[in-house]
């Protein structure tokens, strides 16, 4: 067990009792914000056990935003995942007993965010889902405060275009 001196202020003393708060807290507002971005049910899920295990180990520096910090490790997690599963099989489609990717893709929103790239989906999920700012998206995600207002608003364009299309 860690000694409570490397802890930050979010988990002040790494006990059972707070890391367990943190986790019902967090878990479910992240993992389905991860879930929405990686259209996968269970490499969202896998990611974000990893990003708890993670945050045992070397807890964030800044205690500002937890969950920001959570959907960041998670995707980081999440995208290593998928880059060893490509190697080993090409995925083009959704499993069809993933209940919760079938019930996003029969939601407009669900096909929409489908056009996205998944860097632009964990974008707009953290954006319009988790309500955080462009500053604490860029923050979480280790990129430019420009580069999330360019990246939401190209998205923004071309799901607009799509459901233009459509309608």
């Amino acid at each position: 067990m860690q000694s409570a001196g490397c802890i930050t202020a979010w988990v002040p003393e790494l006990t059972p009792e707070r890391w367990q708060e943190l986790y019902d807290r967090a878990f479910p507002q992240v993992y389905r914000a991860l879930v929405a971005a990686t259209l996968d049910r269970e490499r969202a899920l896998d990611g974000l056990h990893d990003a708890f295990e993670e945050g045992l180990r070397h807890p964030p520096s800044d205690d500002r935003n937890p969950e920001g910090w959570l959907y960041r490790v998670a995707l980081r997690k999440t995208r290593r995942g998928l880059l060893r599963a490509v190697r080993e099989a090409r995925m083009t489609e959704l499993s069809a007993d993933d209940l919760t990717a079938a019930v996003l893709q029969r939601l407009e929103v669900g096909r929409l965010l489908a056009l996205l790239t998944e860097r632009q989906r964990a974008i707009v999920v953290a954006h319009y889902y988790l309500g955080l700012s462009q500053e604490e998206i860029a923050d979480a995600l280790g990129v430019r405060r420009g580069t999330v207002s360019a990246t939401v608003s190209q998205s923004l364009a071309r799901m607009r275009k799509s459901g233009a299309e459509r309608g």
